[in-house]
């Protein structure tokens, strides 16, 4: 379980450790292609208020591909408390560390408005000054919008312990209960590209540094792996129960 588990984190870890190997760093929207339009539209999956049809949608599929529907929704029960957990968790540090986003410096770089003004009006204040800026500015209005509503700290990123967290629970549940279920393991590859995905989206829309996600990944990997010790000595979660 652990292992897999492991295996699966560090899928994860190597988009921020190729985003440092390559010593890639946001370079603004000036190359903005239709595969950034893409990773917008994957991104906003993770987004409020879409992550909760994401969260609803995965619930669903899980709910049909565990044949004891007491255990499914024992599953579906945990599932809610470890993204709340975690969207917690993330929340906390945020606060705490105070990090400006990539968009945010730039900002702050080219025009009057600096990070620690910006980070010290209220949100909606916050979501003008970003609609403003890009006012004049040759940008895709996805992308305006979708910045405008994450005016938050950086660190650690909300979208990537999200995408982390359905992997994580996508591998613990598929290892404890899905040994014999293609159903479930089709499922755990497909939730992994995704969460690939959301992270790459993360870092090239620049909404955060590859700390950000390197953080919220060994959180969601932290968190998972306890719980996953814990989980099996329930009697819902036990194997005679499939």
């Amino acid at each position: 379980m652990l292992k897999r588990l492991s295996l699966y984190t560090l899928l994860l870890c190597c988009v921020p450790f190729f985003a440092w190997l390559i010593n890639w760093h946001w370079q603004g929207d000036t190359n903005y292609t239709q595969i950034d339009t893409l990773l917008y539209f994957i991104t906003e999956t993770g987004s409020s208020p879409y992550a909760i049809l994401t969260c609803a949608f995965f619930a669903l599929v899980y709910f049909f591909a565990i044949r004891n529907k007491k255990q499914a929704l024992a599953v579906i029960a945990v599932m809610a408390i470890s993204v709340g957990v975690t969207q917690g968790v993330k929340s906390v540090l945020k606060t705490v560390f105070a990090e400006p986003r990539p968009f945010i410096v730039q900002l702050g770089e080219k025009s009057s408005v600096s990070p620690d003004y910006f980070y010290g009006q209220p949100r909606k204040v916050r979501e003008q000054i970003v609609l403003d800026y890009y006012a004049d500015k040759q940008i895709d209005m996805h992308l305006v919008h979708h910045r405008s509503k994450e005016t938050g700290y950086s660190f650690p990123s909300g979208h990537s312990i999200f995408a982390a967290t359905w992997l994580m629970l996508a591998v613990g549940f598929g290892q404890l209960l899905g040994r014999n279920n293609k159903g479930m393991k089709y499922l755990t590859a497909g939730i992994a590209v995704w969460a690939v995905l959301i992270l790459v989206s993360r870092l090239r829309l620049g909404m955060h540094y590859p700390v950000d996600l390197l953080a919220s990944v060994l959180i969601a990997w932290l968190f998972h792996c306890v719980l996953f010790v814990l989980l099996p000595r329930w009697r819902i979660f036990q194997p005679k129960n499939q």
